[in-house]
């Protein structure tokens, strides 16, 4: 006879992997550079820089980041990524050196509130359906990471993650 799995608790602080540590490394010295361009960077290159910079991860919470997430150590040094996110937005959203080419440090904003959707859909997922959920892989059986089955839930909580993704980000855009 099989012996059943003990569910993981919903908040669990676990060793980060080494790989996780280096995506905390390189993305800290990028917030460095980017906190910094003013000084080290050109007015197009930094408005691109800072796109990238608030941009890719809060794409990659869903799609490449959602398994380290649950592990709450590392949910917390991206909360604090947020955190500066959200300094940085206040330092750059008044300048008007943007002025001509657009303010990108809205997408700065986005990151918390994004962070906070990512853990109540984690929460719904373990709590009303007692599994995690996964990010559906287009044209695959399973997620990336975990090769689990995604479930109808789980492409809903994809559509939604991403719809308020989109939602924030044409609301910042419009904003600047």
């Amino acid at each position: 006879m099989k012996a059943a799995k003990t569910p993981k608790p919903f908040i669990r602080y676990e060793t980060l992997k080494a790989w996780e540590v280096v995506i905390v490394v390189i993305y800290a010295l990028i917030t460095v550079v980017i906190a910094m361009s003013r000084l080290v960077l050109n007015l197009s290159f930094r408005r691109d820089a800072i796109i990238f910079y608030a941009a890719v991860p809060q794409l990659c919470f869903l799609f490449f980041l959602y398994v380290s997430l649950r592990n709450f150590r590392f949910y917390l040094i991206w909360l604090c990524f947020g955190v500066m996110h959200f300094i940085l937005f206040l330092c750059f959203k008044g300048p008007s050196e943007f002025q001509m080419i657009g303010n990108p440090s809205g997408l700065l904003a986005n990151t918390l509130p994004l962070l906070f959707l990512f853990q109540a859909l984690r929460y719904y997922s373990v709590n009303i359906l007692h599994r995690e959920f996964v990010s559906p892989a287009k044209g695959e059986d399973g997620d990336l990471i975990e090769n689990k089955k995604p479930t109808g839930t789980d492409y809903l909580i994809s559509v939604i993650y991403f719809g308020t993704w989109f939602a924030l980000t044409m609301l910042s855009a419009s904003h600047s």
